[in-house]
C-alpha cells in the first residue's frame, strides 16, 4: 500500500550543503563532486545535487517575490505556502484577485494566480508558474504556459529587479494564455459525452476511479449555475472543483498534475477533429469494464 504524501505548510527552515564524497578502492575518501542538502533543524536530507547547483532558501526567495511584487505595483494578494514531505519542495501560491479578466466567451471572471517553486534536491527551479482564480468559486487552475526563472540559473543569487523584469513578462503572456479557457467553451458535449471524456480520461490513468467519481458528480449536477452550459470549459470547471475542494488539501502536487494533464488533453482535442471526436465517444464495453 502506498503511503499517503505528506505536506504541510512549514517552510521557514534552513537548509545547508555539504560536500558528498566517495570512497576510492585504498580506502580514502574523495570529493565526488556533489553536495548534500540538509535540514539545519531536523538533519534530514533533502536532496543530493551538483555541486553547482545554488542553494535558495525559501525564506529568501519568498521575501525576494514579495518585494519585487511590491516594486511592481501588486501588493493586493494573499499567499498560501504548500511544503511537501520533510520540506524537499516548496510552492508559495499568490492570488491576485484585483489583477483580474473578464472571459469574453464564457462570461467568468478569472483572477491571477503565480506559483512560486523551489526545491532542495534539483526537481524543480527557482521559477513562476501561471495559473488562474476562478473568482466565483474559487477554483484555482493551472495554465500551459511554462514556468518563468526568478534566477538567469538555479543559483544562489536571487535580485529582486531579475524578478520584476520576470513579472512584467508573466503578466505580458497571461492574458494570451487564459485564452485557452475561451476554447474550451467552443466544443460543446452531452451530459453522456462528458461521461465518455471521464471514462476515458480514467483509462488512459489521468485520472484515478476516486478522481473520476467525484468529477462525474459535480459534472452531473452544477455547483453553479455558470457551469449549466454542458462544454469541455465546465467538464473542466468540474476537475478543477473537485480538485481544489477535495485533493489539494492534502495532495497538492497531484492536484496540480491531475488538473494539467486534464487541460492538456482537452486542448489537444480542440486542435485536432478525429481527437476530440474519439475523446467523447464512448469506451469500447471490454476496456469499459476493466476501468
Amino acid at each position: 500500500m502506498s503511503q499517503k504524501a505528506v505536506q504541510s505548510s512549514n517552510f521557514n527552515y534552513t537548509v545547508e550543503a555539504t560536500p558528498s564524497f566517495m570512497q576510492l578502492s585504498d580506502g580514502n575518501y574523495v570529493k565526488d563532486g556533489f553536495t548534500i542538502n540538509r535540514r539545519t533543524d531536523t538533519l534530514e536530507v533533502l536532496g543530493k545535487v551538483t555541486d553547482r547547483y545554488g542553494l535558495v532558501q525559501n525564506t529568501d526567495l519568498i521575501n525576494a517575490a514579495e518585494d519585487a511584487f511590491k516594486a511592481a505595483g501588486m501588493n493586493n494578494y494573499t499567499r498560501k505556502v504548500i511544503v511537501t514531505g520533510s520540506g524537499e519542495k516548496m510552492y508559495a501560491v499568490y492570488d491576485f484577485q484585483t489583477h483580474t479578466k473578464k472571459m469574453a466567451k464564457v462570461g467568468d471572471e478569472i483572477g491571477l494566480r503565480l506559483t512560486l517553486k523551489n526545491s532542495f534536491g534539483g526537481e524543480l527551479r527557482a521559477s513562476f508558474l501561471m495559473g488562474i482564480l476562478r473568482l466565483i468559486c474559487m477554483n484555482g487552475a493551472v495554465t500551459l504556459d511554462p514556468e518563468m526563472g526568478v534566477a538567469k540559473k538555479h543559483g544562489s543569487q536571487i535580485r529582486v529587479d531579475f524578478i520584476v523584469d520576470t513579472l512584467k513578462t508573466v503578466i505580458a503572456n497571461w492574458e494570451q494564455s487564459t485564452n485557452i479557457f475561451d476554447r474550451l467553451a467552443e466544443f460543446p458535449v452531452t451530459q453522456e459525452q462528458g461521461h465518455n471524456i471521464l471514462n476515458r480520461l480514467e483509462s488512459s490513468k489521468v485520472l484515478s476511479t476516486k478522481l473520476r467519481e467525484g468529477v462525474g458528480l459535480i459534472w452531473s449536477n452544477p455547483t453553479h449555475r455558470e457551469d449549466a452550459a454542458r462544454n469541455l470549459y465546465n467538464l473542466y470547471n468540474a476537475t478543477t472543483q473537485f480538485l481544489t475542494h477535495n485533493v489539494e488539501s492534502e495532495r497538492f502536487e497531484l492536484s496540480n498534475r491531475v488538473s494539467t494533464n486534464v487541460l492538456t488533453a482537452f486542448e489537444r482535442a480542440t486542435r485536432d477533429a478525429n481527437r476530440f471526436a474519439t475523446l467523447v465517444s464512448p469506451l469500447p464495453v471490454a476496456e469499459l469494464a476493466l476501468n
